[in-house]
Formats: structure tokens, sequence, C-alpha cells
């Protein structure tokens, strides 16, 4: 009887510890999910990058070379428990999240400077993907 409560237990621990999402992960896909971010009020950055602050969630519109751009929304490390997160939302509808990469904005860098610009969707989601789970 008592090794039967033990497996269970065993069980269900296997099974939350292995559908667990990351920190990060979870407060965006509630924030996206749940409010609305207004990509009108964007500001430019100082490269390929206009964005917003709402709540501790940077949001806005990475501008590809080729004219489409990539909505993305990201949390820091420093207001969480793992290495931050963005969700990327592709011309396409498609959404990726990617763990560490940026450390309090996103940037993206070249020969060690801020200011990358990427030709098209593909050349950007290679960029990222590589990089998922870096940690700033």
């Amino acid at each position: 009887m008592k090794s039967k409560y033990l497996y269970i237990l065993v069980v269900c621990l296997l099974g939350f510890f292995s559908s667990c999402t990351s920190e990060s992960e979870r407060i965006l896909i509630a924030k996206v999910e749940n409010e609305e971010f207004d990509f009108t009020r964007l500001k430019m950055g100082n490269d390929s990058i206009s964005a917003d602050l709402q709540e501790n969630i940077q949001y806005g519109l990475i501008h590809l070379q080729n004219g489409e751009q990539i909505k993305f929304w990201f949390v820091t490390h420093h207001l969480t428990s793992d290495i931050g997160g963005t969700i990327y939302e592709y011309p396409n509808g498609e959404r990726q999240f990617c763990s560490g990469l940026h450390c309090c904005e996103v940037q993206f860098y070249e020969q060690g400077l801020p200011g990358k610009t990427f030709k098209n969707t593909d050349e950007f989601k290679l960029y990222v993907t590589e990089r998922n789970g870096i940690k700033p």
C-alpha cells in the first residue's frame, strides 16, 4: 500500500516538473494573452528596435531590412527567478519563446556593439534560436 502512494507521488512529481515552463514564459504568456499592448506609441531606439514599457514588460517591434516587423514582449532576469525571456511574434503570426539572451532590454549585438540588424525573418529566427537559453 505504501509503495502505491509513493509511486503515485513520483508520477505526479515527474508530470509536474516535466510540464513546467519557466517563470518568465508563464509571466509573458499571461500578459500577452490577457492584456492590450499599444504598438502605436512605441519610441524608436538607436537601432532597428522601437519599444515601450508596460508593467515591467518591454514590448515593441524589431524592424527588418526587408520591411517586415517582428513583435516582441520581454521580461528581464532581474525580475524573475530564471534568466528572463522574450516572446517573438513573426509576421505570419507564429510565436516563439526564447529564454535569456537579453539583459535589461531587447538589444542585438554585432562584434560586441548593439545595433545588429537582420535582413529577414529567417535570418532573425536562426539568430535567436541559436542563442536560446544563453544567460544574459
